[in-house]
């Protein structure tokens, strides 16, 4: 069966995404059009503006086939560990053909920048050691050696899309072939029919108008709040002592000790504690993961176990084809989160995505 898939958080979804779905079925002819998608949260820290089957069901009117969980863990990740645990789901489909949107224009370009990246040589390991040392940050670091060392792919990686682009063809390079890419150019249209989800999502929080830019099935009548979540996060944190702070993703090198000796009293000043070590999605992301939980030992589970993934929305017509795959897959596949068994080795995961999607829906209460 062949298979198209699309990773995404459709957050919300928007006429550039249902432009890049219509565009990877007529370009490549698949048999089903797959989606795996961010549930409760998104990889740069922040809560979705609403829950995921709302979201799920979005890309099925847009023409998706099937939308499936991708893992709290992975999507509350690294760009790197994003993309190396959205591949890891897919491949439970075995074979496919990954759809992305980026700003090069060609494939080609991406692959050499994956291959160089992957290689990493003595030069390049040697520059990225030193700046470590100064404290930047991984990706600040990569940056600032492949100024040095490859100013074309460092110029080609200065924009969002195409580092998770070569993300995903780094993950890739693992399953021996049998991941294909496909790729769609993204142009400025000065904001006339496309509008990001980000500024969207601005919109939608500050009342203004939003609707023009997407499709007539998208609407959220009431946004996750963020003052909630904000109180929710800061008493998280509050409540955990350095040694606890440590234990979550994404806190390494003394940062639990700077968290806990903050005087911080609202999301705003926990941002502050930003550094060249740590951006601000990083904090985000670190503020997600003591909301929900998620430690480094539920993220060492997720590397080493195979792979899951849990069904948010299928096209019925898709039900007698798509479903045995993935049933007879070499991973775990839900229909639902309680479909896990409790001596399931990847339940503890589940529950972490349970876990979000239950403080989500108190979000929008």
């Amino acid at each position: 069966m062949k298979i198209t898939a699309i990773i995404a958080e459709y957050n919300p979804f928007h006429n550039g995404h249902l432009k890049h779905i219509r565009a990877a079925k007529r370009e490549t002819s698949p048999d089903a059009l797959a989606v795996i998608m961010s549930g409760s949260f998104t990889q740069h820290g922040d809560p979705c503006v609403t829950d995921k089957f709302t979201r799920a069901n979005w890309a099925i009117e847009a023409g998706a086939d099937i939308v499936l969980e991708l893992p709290t863990v992975y999507s509350l990740s690294t760009a790197k560990n994003f993309a190396e645990g959205a591949i890891k789901t897919l491949s439970m489909f075995d074979e496919f053909t990954l759809s992305f949107g980026t700003e090069a224009d060609e494939l080609q370009d991406l692959n050499m920048a994956a291959e160089f990246m992957s290689s990493e040589s003595k030069d390049m390991s040697n520059l990225l050691r030193g700046y470590l040392s100064e404290g930047y940050s991984v990706a600040r670091s990569r940056t600032m050696a492949l100024d040095v060392l490859r100013p074309d792919i460092s110029n080609m990686l200065r924009s969002p899309n195409n580092i998770l682009a070569v993300e995903y063809m780094k993950a890739a390079a693992k399953y021996e072939g049998k991941i294909s890419f496909h790729s769609i150019a993204r142009k400025p249209d000065d904001m006339k029919k496309y509008l990001s989800s980000s500024e969207i999502r601005k919109r939608i929080y500050a009342g203004e108008e939003w609707q023009a830019f997407v499709p007539p099935f998208v609407s959220v009548e009431k946004p996750a709040s963020l003052e909630k979540y904000n109180a929710i996060s800061l008493y998280a944190m509050k409540s955990m002592t350095p040694d606890k702070l440590g234990e979550l993703a994404n806190v390494s090198e003394g940062m639990e000790n700077r968290i806990s000796n903050s005087d911080f009293n609202d999301m705003s000043e926990f941002l502050s504690l930003t550094s060249k070590r740590y951006t601000r999605s990083t904090i985000k992301r670190i503020a997600a993961c003591a909301t929900v939980g998620a430690t480094k030992e539920l993220f060492s589970l997720a590397n080493e176990s195979k792979p899951y993934c849990t069904l948010l929305a299928i096209r019925p017509s898709k039900k007698k084809t798509l479903l045995p795959l993935l049933s007879q897959a070499d991973g775990y596949f839900f229909f639902k989160h309680s479909d896990s068994k409790s001596d399931c080795p990847v339940r503890p995961l589940v529950d972490l995505d349970e876990k979000a999607s239950k403080i989500l829906k108190l979000l929008e209460s």
